[in-house]
């Protein structure tokens, strides 16, 4: 469809004069409307909105100047071109013309290549301020839809717009911020010092804002003070220089940062205070356990927990008569929960090993002390040897963690001990379930009790460490680096990655205690 054609008014007294400019306007594709004098003619622009005026000067009722000075006053922000057409040639009529904001001025009589010629220029002239005018608006139109504010202030500091945005985040009405020092946005620590900070700047001084993107306070219109983040670009216009900031109001992002920040602090002081609480409780733990007895050359062990406790427990005592009672202990679970599930049997045992009850008593009162107290669902399974004075006679009890191996002389597994009772807790004690299994040494073998985490211990793609492989690494060890080996081929199983459940390794010499000389460090 094409556009429309541009309406040109005519304002001239004499209908000679109007005739000849419809044909010419006519000729010239251009659509025309008509006035007879000046008041007419101002009446007939506010009506019409025409694109161009041909504007006779003198005219009654109101004369071209005036008629001029009048169609300016109206046309607001679009520009509509006045061309004067008159027999006045004189110089002073021609500037008076031009004073009273006309844009052209044409000597009558006219010719038609001449007005032609003006036609076309003005024509091209209205279409590239419209090109602007349009490009202005939707610059405009784009600034007042988005939900940042932008303010663009001059090299003295002085607002020169500001955003619909801009006025709703600093609480003014639209259009008040404009000629104001932009200092009115500021609270007074910064305002106080803006001005000397710009004037340093565009002396060439660093900047410390503009390229920039900070985070600083703004002040809104009721004295209210709130975070902002200000990004500054400056532009440069042939001698001026304006600065275009780009503001958002992050109150709500720095609330979540502080609120983070503070939660962060809570909990930071929260784990500090549950370390120093575990730190205290492990001590009190350890304290429980006999660390002289553990000492015994016949003894070796380890216990390797998940957490910072261990749901898996090592003890060992020798009784009055010279046996030694020795107990590993695997409560349901791991850490400070199972910790405490198996911590109860410890004076127990001391007690009777004092007492030097037989295996299967004691087997019983730890079975009936930890029914008694830990809730359902909660038991603790555990291996336990006593062996005779000499290391050559012994019983074995296993109820709940793996198998008890007897090596033989060569490391290579003799005999094995199965896991055939319930673990300790589950229910009431019966003679049956409390019975340990005769055990027959020779000096030289060895007793190896477990807990499930060291064989099931898993790798970075899952696979476990296996019985196979630990049988194997017991059987290529000397007696005394076995425990070494194992905890070795467990670190570089594991290879960095965290173990899953607690591991626990209790090795015993079938040898009587003056058959061994010197203590070994226990590896815990």
């Amino acid at each position: 469809m094409p556009p429309a054609p541009l309406t040109v008014l005519v304002a001239d007294d004499t209908a000679a004069n109007r005739n000849m400019m419809q044909v010419f306007l006519k000729k010239l594709g251009y659509a025309a409307v008509f006035a007879v004098d000046g008041a007419d003619a101002v009446q007939a622009f506010e009506r019409e909105q025409p694109d161009l005026v041909l504007m006779d000067l003198m005219m009654p009722e109101m004369d071209g100047f005036e008629a001029t000075r009048r169609i300016r006053g109206l046309q607001g922000g679009a520009w509509t071109p006045i061309v004067i057409m008159s027999a006045l040639n004189a110089d002073a009529d021609v500037v008076a013309g031009l004073d009273a904001g006309a844009d052209d001025y044409l000597v009558k009589p006219i010719s038609f290549t001449v007005f032609a010629a003006k036609m076309r220029t003005m024509k091209r002239l209205l279409s590239m301020e419209r090109g602007q005018r349009e490009l202005l608006g939707r610059m405009r139109a784009i600034s007042d839809a988005v939900i940042d504010g932008i303010i663009t202030m001059d090299q003295k500091g002085v607002i020169q717009s500001a955003n619909p945005a801009a006025c709703r985040m600093f609480g003014h009405p639209d259009g008040v911020l404009v000629g104001k020092n932009v200092s009115v946005l500021m609270p007074p620590q910064y305002a106080d010092a803006h001005d000397g900070y710009l004037r340093e700047y565009l002396a060439g001084g660093p900047a410390k804002v503009v390229g920039h993107v900070r985070e600083l306070a703004g002040k809104r219109a009721s004295g209210e003070c709130f975070p902002l983040e200000l990004g500054v670009t400056e532009l440069k216009l042939d001698q001026r220089r304006l600065f275009i900031g780009v503001v958002r109001d992050i109150s709500e992002r720095v609330r979540v940062r502080n609120e983070r920040a503070e939660n962060a602090a809570r909990l930071q002081r929260y784990h500090d205070e549950q370390q120093r609480e575990q730190e205290l409780a492990r001590q009190i733990m350890f304290s429980q356990v006999d660390t002289d007895a553990l000492r015994d050359p016949r003894i070796h062990f380890s216990v390797m927990p998940a957490e910072n406790f261990s749901g898996d427990l090592v003890a060992a005592a020798c009784s009055p008569q010279g046996r030694l009672y020795a107990m590993l202990a695997d409560a349901t679970g791991h850490g400070l929960a199972a910790a405490v599930s198996v911590q109860p049997v410890l004076p127990l045992f001391y007690t009777l090993v004092a007492n030097d009850a037989p295996l299967t008593r004691v087997v019983r009162g730890l079975n009936d002390l930890l029914h008694q107290s830990l809730p359902v669902g909660r038991f603790v399974g555990a291996a336990l040897v006593c062996l005779e004075p000499d290391g050559t006679q012994g019983e074995v009890w296993v109820g709940g963690v793996p198998e008890v191996l007897l090596l033989g002389t060569d490391g290579k597994v003799r005999r094995r001990f199965a896991s055939s009772q319930l673990p300790l807790g589950v229910v009431e004690s019966s003679r049956e379930g409390c019975e340990p299994a005769a055990c027959a040494l020779s000096h030289g073998e060895q007793l190896v009790l477990f807990s499930d985490g060291v064989v099931e211990a898993a790798d970075v793609q899952d696979r476990a460490f296996g019985m196979a492989r630990f049988e194997g690494i017991l059987a290529a060890s000397p007696i005394d680096a076995r425990l070494a080996a194992i905890r070795h081929a467990l670190a570089q199983h594991l290879a960095g990655a965290s173990a899953h459940d607690d591991m626990s390794l209790l090795l015993l010499d079938a040898t009587p205690l003056e058959g061994r000389a010197g203590l070994l460090d226990p590896a815990i």
